[in-house]
């Protein structure tokens, strides 16, 4: 059966000599595997370019019952991958990176596809500034969390308190597990609480901050969320914001 789809790229990968395999997610089916042409051909190589990290595009797929990879044809680009741009490549990069960790089974969510869809836009806004930049990864996971049901339980701060990892809400002393993060940090949690990616740039941050920031998320997703890894484009983050 086939079907109009709208769909944001997400990992590419090498399958055989003439086939590469897109994961992307969509709005209409979640998560696919989409086989695309890895030739020297122009149509393969602007197919290719129009499929880059966090490319918002539209096409029709080839869906059947059972089958793992789709084939697809009519693809036409939504919005263009950031090209000739290291800061929003490795932005892009990232995401999609984290978004593949996250994002295994083939179920479609409205929500978070409006949601992946507006980061992708984000990246590549003529309005974004390097402080939003450097804070959008932070912003990313701390906006996916509420998607994947394991958002912090914000009520429970109150001033003093430290903020236990394991259970995710806050408490007026250390728990007996020992995870968890200090006082002072604690109220930078809470206060990243309001952290989309429009509003990153608001929230200013030195680089070991930020990188304690995004290592401190990613802990906090590895306890929630069995078999996360961290995305392997991390230190190619820190590099690019490396201030």
């Amino acid at each position: 059966m086939y079907q109009n789809i709208e769909a944001i790229a997400l990992r590419m990968v090498r399958y055989n000599d003439r086939h590469s395999i897109l994961s992307a997610y969509s709005r209409q089916a979640g998560r696919l595997a989409l086989l695309v042409p890895a030739g020297a051909s122009a149509s393969a190589r602007r197919q290719r370019a129009l499929l880059m990290p966090m490319a918002h595009f539209e096409c029709v797929v080839s869906l059947s019952p059972g089958r793992e990879i789709c084939g697809f044809r009519d693809l036409r680009p939504v919005a263009l991958p950031p090209e000739g741009n290291v800061v929003r490549a490795s932005l892009a990069l990232f995401a999609a990176d984290l978004l593949s960790i996250l994002l295994r089974e083939p179920m479609p969510d409205e929500a978070l596809f409006a949601y992946i869809a507006g980061i992708a836009r984000r990246i590549s806004s003529p309005a974004l500034s390097p402080r939003g930049a450097a804070n959008l990864p932070l912003a990313l996971l701390i906006g996916l969390t509420r998607h994947m049901g394991i958002e912090p339980d914000w009520s429970t701060y109150i001033p003093g308190s430290v903020f236990d990892l394991v259970d995710g809400i806050f408490r007026p002393a250390p728990p007996a597990h020992g995870r968890f993060i200090s006082t002072e940090e604690a109220s930078a949690a809470f206060t990243f609480r309001r952290m989309t990616p429009r509003t990153a740039f608001r929230f200013p941050m030195n680089r070991a901050q930020r990188n304690r920031a995004l290592d401190t998320a990613l802990s906090y997703y590895s306890l929630h969320l069995p078999g996360f890894s961290t995305p392997q484009s991390l230190d190619i983050l820190r590099h690019t914001f490396d201030f």
